[in-house]
């Protein structure tokens, strides 16, 4: 089977149509998403409703900017989020302009999801959590070592995540760490959607990046149209303009 893999979506609807385009051309069965569909980006109605289009066929979990939703923001500076207070205004933002059916659709989403397919299992979370759903300290390009110990306490032969914007990959023998890379914030990679795809049968696995192109430009004008709360920030930090 063919699985797409997309994680971090952030509420850019352009990049996550040319990825769905180019899975339906390459015959992509079945579509796995570990989280923040939301946030960051100019268009968080129209990208919760094009993933719910697919919800017989799309295993979606919860993010940490999805579950800013779900459980609120802070309210004060400092915080655990180290959220500051601009950050604090987009989340308003972004979530008064969600539909009631996006917002269910949000909320019924769960931390982690486990799968069997094609005799495989598949574990799916934003990132490695603890007991009470709170994400383990971030660790920036993680080593096997280090996802062995993020990860311990899970019994799978695929861990899909995502959290990290940049793709990492990593396995030994036939066991998995998956995270294809924010689909929706570019960063320096101007002009690339990133995603994945996962070929499972029951005799091996094997995993190939997917760097689609799109018209990211057209996405910075409309940040920059909008000019939505902490637009400066957002379009530096998660598009590479300054």
């Amino acid at each position: 089977m063919k699985i797409g893999v997309i994680t971090d979506i952030h509420s850019n609807i352009d990049a996550l149509n040319a990825v769905l385009d180019e899975f339906d051309s390459l015959g992509i069965e079945r579509i796995i998403c570990s989280g923040d569909i939301i946030g960051i980006g100019p268009k968080p109605e129209e990208t919760v409703k094009r993933i719910m289009l697919f919800k017989d066929n799309i295993e979606c979990v919860r993010g940490n900017h999805d579950n800013y939703l779900v459980n609120g923001i802070p309210i004060t500076f400092p915080n655990d989020e180290m959220m500051d207070y601009g950050e604090m205004e987009h989340h308003k933002w972004e979530h008064g302009k969600l539909s009631e059916e996006s917002i269910e659709f949000i909320k019924s989403l769960p931390y982690t999801k486990t799968l069997k397919i094609c005799g495989k299992t598949i574990y799916t979370a934003h990132y490695a959590i603890d007991q009470d759903n709170k994400y383990v300290k971030f660790t920036s390009n993680p080593s096997l070592d280090d996802l062995k110990m993020m990860f311990k306490n899970v019994e799978a032969d695929i861990i899909v995540y995502g959290h990290k914007h940049a793709p990492s990959i990593n396995h030994e023998s036939n066991k998995w760490y998956i995270n294809s890379g924010s689909l929706g914030c570019p960063a320096d990679d101007i002009n690339i959607a990133r995603a994945g795809i996962i070929v499972v049968n029951e005799d091996c696995i094997t995993y190939e990046k997917l760097n689609v192109h799109y018209d990211v430009k057209k996405v910075i004008e409309n940040i920059k149209y909008i000019k939505y709360p902490d637009f400066k920030n957002i379009l530096k930090y998660f598009y590479g303009i300054s």
